[in-house]
């Protein structure tokens, strides 16, 4: 009997069985040459979904001069997909690998006999950066000697992704934002509003200041993707950070009749952070909260000292489908339509990658859905 997963089988071929694998497929000379002269990323994995085989496209794609060190790895396992060391039985079997296009493409080929291809996003930790991928993945049976592989072939549409989730947020959001000042700014201009002048002229700003707030999010997300985003250390009060993130949130259209209420056993106590990367992060949750929450609901925000770290931590009470949770974190992953999926994605590339912290969450019927970032309270390089 196997052994129980969250997904797919976990049975692995022993290192004796790749080995003669790997020597099949060597013998198979035609096949090898061709297979490895693709133009594509890619691998031929066994029944267990193990590696036997790649192309110098897959090696170089991983930095490697030969295959020693990956074969009869599974392919998350190698490309340090963060869901791979979920659980001792490695890639495919944690309860987010039902979620992943690459194990579904394999397992769909498998049990069809044909090829099966599909889009999946991958987020992976190198050097201790968070480094998301969007690829297409195709898995395509192939018998040699009358055994049966799987060519694995990998499109990296990561640049694809990102320029549509840019075109979606400059032609569709900031130009709704633009539309809405050009109105704005035409009801000043014609003179007939005199009584609310102050008022336009307030949303007016408003309005202003969330198109540049939206350009500068995605210029710092592209800046800490390439690794040349830099980090401003400053000395930061709790409680002032947090009136000031709640301030600038609830002028937004989510927050309109909905309350956000600082708990009362958060501590009012010095950090330090990039204060302006660590608001952008807390602003960015409260407004998922928000988005979350009813009208006339609250969203709850604080914090605990726990010995020298801070846990920050925001709370609503709706609560977050499975398959929701399970690619929360995803560049191109979004519950709000294609071309989206920037928020949360950010938060954790900003929380982990630059400001030394973790992010976590918890959600279910019985507490809602908590958001947890943990830093420390003096700046780990300081």
């Amino acid at each position: 009997m196997g052994q129980i997963t969250d997904f797919a089988p976990a049975v692995r071929s022993s290192k004796k069985l790749i080995l003669s694998e790997r020597e099949l497929v060597f013998a198979q000379k035609y096949f090898a040459d061709l297979f490895g002269a693709i133009t594509g990323i890619g691998a031929i994995i066994d029944k267990n979904r193990q590696i036997v085989f790649a192309n110098s496209n897959f090696l170089k794609m991983l930095g490697l001069e030969s295959i020693e060190t990956i074969l009869g790895k599974r392919p998350g396992e190698v490309i340090s997909c963060i869901h791979a060391s979920e659980r001792p039985e490695g890639c495919g079997t944690s309860k987010a690998c039902a979620y992943c296009g690459a194990v579904n493409a394999i397992l769909e080929s498998q049990i069809s006999g044909t090829k099966s291809t599909k889009e999946t996003r991958i987020t992976t930790i190198v050097n201790g950066k968070l480094r998301s991928l969007d690829l297409n993945v195709s898995s395509t049976p192939v018998s040699l000697s009358g055994h049966v592989f799987y060519t694995l072939i990998l499109q990296d549409i990561s640049a694809e992704k990102r320029q549509l989730a840019l075109e979606r947020i400059f032609f569709h959001d900031i130009l709704n934002s633009a539309a809405g000042l050009y109105g704005l700014l035409s009801l000043l201009k014609d003179g007939t509003a005199h009584d609310s002048d102050q008022e336009l002229i307030n949303l007016s700003e408003e309005a202003s200041r969330d198109i540049i707030e939206e350009i500068m999010l995605h210029k710092q997300i592209r800046s800490a993707e390439i690794g040349d985003l830099r980090v401003n250390l400053e000395i930061v009060n709790s409680i002032d950070f947090l009136h000031s993130a709640i301030m600038k949130i609830s002028s937004h259209d989510v927050g309109k009749n909905k309350r956000i209420i600082i708990s009362d056993h958060s501590p009012d106590i010095d950090f330090e952070t990039d204060r302006g990367l660590f608001q952008r992060i807390i602003i960015n949750l409260l407004k998922n909260a928000l988005e979350a929450t009813q009208e006339q609901r609250t969203v709850l925000v604080g914090l605990e000292s726990v010995k020298n770290k801070l846990r920050f931590w925001v709370k609503n009470d709706g609560v977050m489908s499975e398959e929701v949770q399970m690619q929360l974190f995803q560049r191109s992953f979004s519950t709000k339509g294609t071309g989206r999926g920037i928020g949360t994605y950010s938060i954790k590339l900003l929380t982990e990658s630059y400001l030394g912290g973790k992010i976590s969450f918890i959600s279910n019927a019985a507490t809602g859905t908590i958001f947890t970032i943990e830093i420390d309270r003096k700046f780990p390089s300081s």
